[in-house]
């Protein structure tokens, strides 16, 4: 059985290790390896009819994209690699929706931001908010380790409203804590725009959106724009397919580094990642080997208590708080642990190869499904086992639920590791927003809050001297596709606050339902308040329901502004 305090000891004290053993070496002019050879790179298409094809083409090193059909998966290569893989035994066709369309200085800087102006961009936020946003200086990265005078620091952010102690590398806070985490693998650009815009809605909606406002005022969102900083300065300056690190220690020369999404110190080192340093899925000499992962996971644990036993069937608590979301491309789902099991591809895992809190993250992968209509279920449920994996640990040593989002269809020109740019604002961001917002709502207790219903389209009305307040309150609120959609449940209560939230001590407000009873899924709710027994001012009222099983969803607010009110409903 799977014991994880051993393991991650064991894990620090290999990377300190292997980190001091680095030798320095300079970064090639441009990044070569098997996978690039002297051919342009493309997609191909290899047919996978049965589990061992899959473990074949999943432990033999190729670029596994993570996109894939039915009865295939996709790698990158050239020419040469297509032929090897026929010789292997594989059917191979070049997949035409989607290729190598652009070089990277003709592309890259027609819209997407530099590692350098990523940093700048936080910079920037932390000066022009400082009510409201802390840039944290979590370590060095590989080839800052190896050359100081070369590489980058590894930066995130921290927005909340800012009261002494906040931002602070200690999980003892009472205020919960949502990390978004962007470009593990360098070439998928699209991951850090959204981090940038995520970043940019908070601070500007504080104040001005309801939400947006009570989710700073209590809890904190952390930001990690680029968690690979070497290689997406790689794919700026010299290969826009750079999928790893820089570690030029194990394979000097080709397609160097390490695939930090294999280097994780839970369930590291079994299928679905490659012992051999030069391929793309090569997961390093030791779990957590490389500075980014450690520090990565040093981060986490800084911010997360550890809410899980040391077994792998230890289930972690309701009372769970926290939310961790790395952000990937492209394919259009959202995934959650395992995702090291070796499970049969559009078929439900058994019980067996299940987190155990399974229910809960299903639940919670289904709710955010419900704003970007994304696939949801485990990884190898809808695309491939992989080991090493940053969800799997966040999840598998801290217990909090974890969740890859793979951001981008599998054809059209939003497709690919490089859409065009014009697709983050077009499809991508408004696809995410509110999937965004949803974690970071459920963050205080995500197992137990995304089990109950959402609260939807508040408005405001006002009769003579009394308030009223609707709202629909709507446990249907769950993506479409994926595996073992949960069912919804009739709603059996809605309760307003006024000011003060419910987890803060505020009074509750009864709602009845709007058609005489509930005994729905979706139901329409209204509550009456006394306009003279309103404070002066504006104020937030926030709204949540109750299912059947006695699940309470997470709240939604809105604005009321007392001294207005008789001249906005008169």
């Amino acid at each position: 059985m799977l014991m994880r305090c051993p393991i991650r000891v064991f894990c620090r004290m290999l990377a300190v290790f292997f980190v001091a053993l680095a030798v320095t070496l300079s970064l090639p002019a441009r990044a070569t390896g098997p996978m690039d050879g002297a051919g342009a790179k493309s997609i191909y298409r290899v047919l996978v009819r049965t589990a061992d094809e899959t473990r074949r083409l999943l432990d033999g090193g190729w670029d596994v994209v993570e996109a894939r059909g039915p009865d295939y998966l996709l790698i990158v290569g050239d020419a040469a690699d297509a032929e090897a893989l026929r010789r292997q035994g594989f059917i191979v066709t070049p997949e035409q929706s989607a290729g190598a369309r652009f070089a990277p200085f003709t592309f890259y800087y027609s819209g997407y931001r530099t590692v350098f102006e990523h940093y700048q961009h936080l910079d920037a936020v932390a000066a022009a908010y400082p009510h409201l946003a802390r840039v944290i200086d979590y370590g060095d990265s590989w080839r800052k380790t190896s050359n100081p005078a070369d590489a980058h620091d590894l930066k995130a952010i921290c927005i909340t409203r800012l009261r002494p102690g906040d931002c602070a590398l200690s999980p003892h806070t009472d205020k919960p804590r949502f990390l978004m985490i962007a470009a593990i693998h360098a070439r998928e650009l699209s991951t850090s725009e959204m981090a940038w815009r995520w970043i940019d809605y908070l601070v500007a909606g504080y104040g001005n959106d309801p939400d947006v406002t009570w989710l700073l005022d209590h809890q904190e969102m952390w930001v990690i724009p680029v968690a690979n900083p070497d290689g997406r300065f790689i794919v700026e300056t010299a290969n826009l397919w750079q999928r790893k690190n820089a570690n030029t220690t194990h394979c000097p020369s080709g397609a160097f580094g390490v695939d930090l999404n294999r280097n994780a110190s839970f369930a590291w080192g079994g299928s679905g990642s490659s012992g051999y340093a030069c391929d793309e899925t090569y997961r390093g000499p030791a779990p957590a080997s490389e500075p980014e992962q450690y520090h990565l996971e040093a981060l986490m644990q800084q911010l997360f208590h550890d809410q899980r036993g040391p077994l792998i069937t230890d289930t972690a608590p309701l009372t769970t708080s926290g939310v961790m979301l790395t952000l990937h491309s492209y394919s259009n789902l959202v995934l959650f642990p395992w995702g090291w099991v070796q499970c049969a591809y559009g078929s439900p895992c058994p019980p067996s190869l299940r987190a155990p809190n399974d229910a809960g993250l299903r639940a919670l992968g289904f709710r955010m499904s419900y704003f970007n209509g994304y696939q949801t279920g485990q990884a190898p449920e809808l695309l491939y086992w992989a080991d090493g994996t940053t969800d799997d640990w966040a999840y598998g040593a801290l217990g909090i639920p974890a969740y890859t989002f793979e951001i981008g269809p599998q054809s059209g020109a939003c497709s690919a590791f490089h859409p065009d740019y014009a697709c983050q604002d077009s499809l991508f961001w408004p696809q995410n927003r509110g999937a965004f917002v949803y974690a970071a709502k459920v963050a205080r207790q995500p197992y137990a809050l995304a089990h109950g219903p959402s609260a939807l389209s508040l408005t405001l009305g006002v009769s003579g001297t009394l308030l009223t307040v609707a709202a629909t309150i709507d446990d249907n609120t769950l993506g479409a596709a994926g595996i073992d959609r949960p069912a919804a449940q009739p709603i059996s209560a809605a309760e307003l606050y006024v000011d003060v939230p419910p987890w803060a001590g505020g009074v509750p407000i009864p709602m009845s339902a709007q058609d005489g009873s509930f005994d729905a899924a979706s139901e329409r709710v209204v509550g009456t308040l006394d306009i003279g027994s309103l404070n002066l001012g504006r104020q937030l009222v926030f709204v949540r329901g109750r299912d059947a099983d006695g699940n309470w969803g997470p709240v939604t607010a809105m604005w009321l502004n007392q001294l207005t009110l008789p001249l906005v409903f008169r």
